[in-house]
């Protein structure tokens, strides 16, 4: 089973992401708003994928990125972002964020070529 926290106060959004990836198999959707509840499901389960969305109720995405990298280096994790490429890269350079556009998530998954950029 892959295990996939969903971050973000666009709960629609992240909602209709949760059913796309549940849609695709074994996947289990932990879904929270805040970057301490991420890291808290991070910290008690093994947790395969953190998609981080545009807004957190307590601090920027960016934010919560870094604290999870500092928490498990090891993390994967992709970011909905509306940034040009390069402030996307600029801003993120260094955390291995996976993907900052949530249609390259979803194509990624479905096995078709995204659009995203891989950092």
């Amino acid at each position: 089973m892959l295990d996939i926290v969903l971050a973000g106060r666009e709960h629609d959004v992240l909602a209709r992401l949760g059913a796309t990836l549940c849609g695709i198999g074994q996947v289990g959707i932990t879904q929270v708003d805040s970057a301490a509840a991420t890291l808290k499901a991070v910290e008690a389960c093994g947790i395969d994928l953190v998609v981080v969305g545009q807004s957190l109720v307590d601090t920027s995405p960016i934010d919560c990125i870094t604290r999870l990298v500092r928490q498990n280096a090891m993390i994967n994790c992709a970011m909905i972002s509306d940034m040009e490429q390069d402030a996307f890269h600029e801003a993120t350079e260094g955390l291995g964020i996976l993907l900052d556009k949530i249609e390259s998530l979803s194509s990624l998954l479905n096995g078709e070529a995204g659009e995203g950029t891989q950092q």
